[in-house]
This record gives structure tokens, C-alpha cells and sequence, in this order.
């Protein structure tokens, strides 16, 4: 039994192998950055994970209906590959774009941290950087470019502290 499992093994227990393999990859190196895994009390699994210096959290290992998927802030990154702007694209569109533009909640000190989508005919949308990016349908191809986004909003998160 490998430490995910240990830690998190009602939400291991939904995951498939070929999950398995892919989700420990991600949490063994979010964990080897400092974040622990917090259970969040929710009728679905989900863990939300944390860092006890930068106070901010990165990524959630989420389920819907039985269903895992993963959750993550990447908005420091300037460049990243078309998967996550597709998933951008669908959190943003998924409530027809209600949740765009800075709230205005004070978390940000001077300019608004997010994300920045730019449609073909012109419109331009912002993202809270505050909330995280679902990632659907994530497989072994992703694993790499998921740790340096990580790695980017963790350096990030250490610079602004």
C-alpha cells in the first residue's frame, strides 16, 4: 500500500488502475512541494490540498456522483497547453459565463490574479484565479505538464507571501 492510498483511500478507492497510477504521480509530487491533502466535508470525496506556508490551496482531488476528477489553479503559468485551455474554456462556459471578471473580494493585493481566455471573435474573458479549473478525462500525457503547473503556481505562491 503506497502513502496515497493510506492517506486518501476512500477517494483511491474510486479510481480505477490506470487512475491510480496517473493520480499518485500528481500527488506525490504536490506532496513532495509541502501540500497536504485536507478532507473537505462534503456529501462527494474531496480532498483539498494545502500548503501550511503559502495558506493557499493548488489542487483538489474531487468526485461527482462516484466520479473522480481533479481540480487545479494554474494561473501563474503564461503558457500552457490547449487540454487546459479547453478546460478554462468549459468552466467558463459551463454557468454562460456568469462567473467571469474579478469579484472584487479583496484577495489580491494590487492586480487581479486569474486566468485570461481569448475568444476567436474578439471577446475576452477573466477568470478568478482564486478558484480552480476542473480537469476532466486527465491520462498519462498530462501528468508532466500538470507537475510544472504546479510547480509554477507553487513558485508563485512563494514569491507572493
Amino acid at each position: 500500500m503506497d502513502e496515497m492510498s493510506e492517506r486518501i483511500g476512500d477517494y483511491w478507492d474510486l479510481l480505477s488502475d490506470e487512475e491510480k497510477i496517473i493520480y499518485n504521480k500528481i500527488y506525490g509530487h504536490v506532496v513532495k512541494l509541502g501540500y497536504r491533502p485536507k478532507k473537505e466535508k462534503k456529501k462527494s470525496v474531496s480532498y483539498n490540498f494545502v500548503h501550511k506556508v503559502v495558506k493557499k490551496s493548488i489542487l483538489k482531488f474531487s468526485s461527482e456522483h462516484g466520479v473522480p476528477f481533479l481540480k487545479l489553479k494554474f494561473f501563474a503559468a503564461k503558457k500552457y497547453s490547449e487540454f487546459f485551455t479547453e478546460a478554462l474554456r468549459k468552466t467558463i462556459e459551463e454557468f454562460d459565463f456568469k462567473y467571469t471578471g474579478c469579484y472584487e473580494c479583496g484577495k489580491c493585493k494590487n492586480t487581479p490574479q486569474g486566468y485570461t481566455i481569448n475568444y476567436e471573435d474578439g471577446r475576452t474573458f477573466f477568470r478568478c484565479g482564486h478558484e480552480l479549473i476542473e480537469l476532466f478525462g486527465i491520462d498519462s500525457n498530462h501528468i508532466n505538464e500538470i507537475n510544472k503547473l504546479i510547480e509554477i503556481q507553487h513558485e508563485y505562491y512563494l514569491k507572493n507571501t
